[in-house]
């Protein structure tokens, strides 16, 4: 049985971070070193989302993938939306459904805080993150080019 919890600061973040921490990630998820501090300071930021999947099987609790995002009002309208920040599923752990858990909920978390849409992107290159997301019928699927800014 698959189950997707959401996370929150006084979630047992040791235990969590030790699962991601121990995890096989591929490059395209480009994980960096979780530690429970800098999780729980997220957590307590207004309108974060993280989620955890697990799969449960024989007593046994396997971390299959994590998903971040942010619930966010537009400065106009007052409409509110929800951008995916990262949808995570371990490499040795695919094609068990858990990428489909994750966004499922996503959307559940969005139209419960009364969401008009949700945003995600991913690189054009990621084969497996794109089959997924054109497989939950978005309804556009737009070209977009990101820029980014190290400020030293």
């Amino acid at each position: 049985m698959i189950i997707v919890e959401r996370i929150d600061s006084g979630a047992d973040l040791d235990t969590l971070v030790e699962e991601i921490n121990t995890a096989s990630w591929d490059e395209a998820n480009d994980l960096a070193v979780y530690d429970a501090g800098a999780l729980r300071a997220y957590l307590e930021l207004d309108g974060t989302v993280f989620l955890a999947c697990h799969e449960l099987s024989d007593g046994a609790r396997t971390l299959l993938g994590i998903a971040s995002g942010r619930l966010e009002m537009k400065p106009y309208g007052g409409e509110r939306w929800l951008y995916v920040d990262e949808v995570d599923v371990r490499i040795d752990q695919r094609r068990k459904g858990a990428g489909s858990a994750l966004m499922n909920r996503m959307f559940a978390t969005a139209r419960a805080a009364g969401c008009t849409e949700v945003w995600l992107g991913t690189e054009v290159d990621n084969v497996a993150a794109n089959a997924l997301y054109r497989s939950l019928d978005p309804d556009e699927i737009a070209q977009v080019v990101g820029y980014t800014w190290a400020l030293d």
